[in-house]
């Protein structure tokens, strides 16, 4: 029998944290769903740890490959998963108590896409919730509409969805293994391509843990800003391409929106990253201000002065861009 569900989650040197991850899926998983865990070449006690796991349940398969990065083990996982449906989740978070029960019913929708809320648990304990509504869309273009207008469908992580395996395989779509970060957006936009139905859900699937100060959304990332205008353009490519409902000033506010927000992004991280502040500000001040760069880098550290250089910005895009 088909399972109904995949789960694949990539492990990588994570001994530490993978019985809490595990169990959280083994304690709810059901007897159609499968579990496919992804040895990404760890050097600590992950293979070990994965071997007492092996054997114990028919549901669930244990693979191990040479160190490729998360998006190569996903994309083996991908390659080994027979569900109906996929998911992912990293080992170092956990699945909500209740949710694979939870989502069962919504799997009898048939939609091409699931979403759901995820829960965010920070280092000292306290937790942020962050969700969508429960809505219904028909066709994409109606999804890429709302999300133009409203900006807020968590359209970014691979682990708060459920995605239609044979959409997958028809668009023959894996993860780019030669991309570091927003691997999962670019997989994302490139899915709604083949969709027809979207469900968001307010269910809660993932609890995200803060576990380290430094995570891929922190540490420093060479060249960072030349990867998030690429994804910036990726993702306005995308949604302008599927929405047919939206206004043309709709369009023009979404993109300028969209583009200064990655700037604010980008400038949020100079803090905690000096590097990122000498190889990006400059790319920075040449598209904010144009040849009439500022005479001193302040600018960007006061926040008065950064929301008017930004909505001036805005306002230029929105002026001159053809969408």
């Amino acid at each position: 029998m088909q399972p109904m569900l995949s789960i694949i989650i990539p492990t990588y040197n994570r001994e530490s944290c993978l019985d809490e991850c595990l169990g959280s899926v083994l304690d709810q998983l059901p007897c159609d769903y499968e579990l496919i865990v992804v040895d990404d070449g760890s050097a600590d006690g992950t293979v070990k740890r994965l071997a007492g796991y092996d054997g114990k349940y028919d549901n669930l398969h244990i693979l191990c490959c040479a160190h490729k990065g998360a998006s190569g083990a996903r994309n083996t996982g991908l390659k080994a998963a027979s569900g109906k449906y996929i998911t992912f989740v990293d080992c170092d978070d956990c699945i909500r108590d209740g949710f694979l029960e939870e989502s069962r019913r919504l799997l009898k929708t048939n939609s091409d896409l699931y979403i759901f809320g995820i829960e965010q648990v920070q280092m000292n304990g306290k937790t942020d919730l962050w969700t969508v509504k429960d809505s219904l869309y028909n066709d994409i273009s109606a999804f890429a509409d709302d999300y133009i207008r409203k900006r807020n469908l968590m359209i970014y992580s691979n682990c708060n969805k459920f995605y239609r395996r044979s959409i997958i395989e028809e668009l023959d779509l894996r993860f780019d293994e030669g991309v570091e970060f927003g691997e999962d957006r670019l997989f994302n936009y490139r899915y709604l391509i083949g969709c027809s139905r979207i469900e968001t859900s307010s269910l809660i699937m993932l609890r995200y843990m803060r576990r380290y100060e430094k995570s891929m959304s922190t540490k420093y990332v060479p060249h960072f800003f030349e990867r998030i205008m690429l994804l910036h353009r990726a993702k306005t490519e995308c949604f302008l391409a599927l929405s047919k409902g939206t206004s043309r000033e709709e369009r023009r506010d979404f993109a300028a929106c969209d583009l200064c927000r990655e700037i604010g992004n980008t400038i949020a991280r100079f803090g905690a990253e000096p590097r990122e502040k000498e190889d990006n500000l400059p790319a920075v001040n040449e598209l904010v201000f144009g040849t009439q760069a500022p005479e001193t880098e302040v600018w960007y550290d006061i926040p008065r002065i950064r929301e008017e250089a930004l909505e001036g910005l805005k306002k230029r895009i929105i002026d001159t861009i053809e969408v």
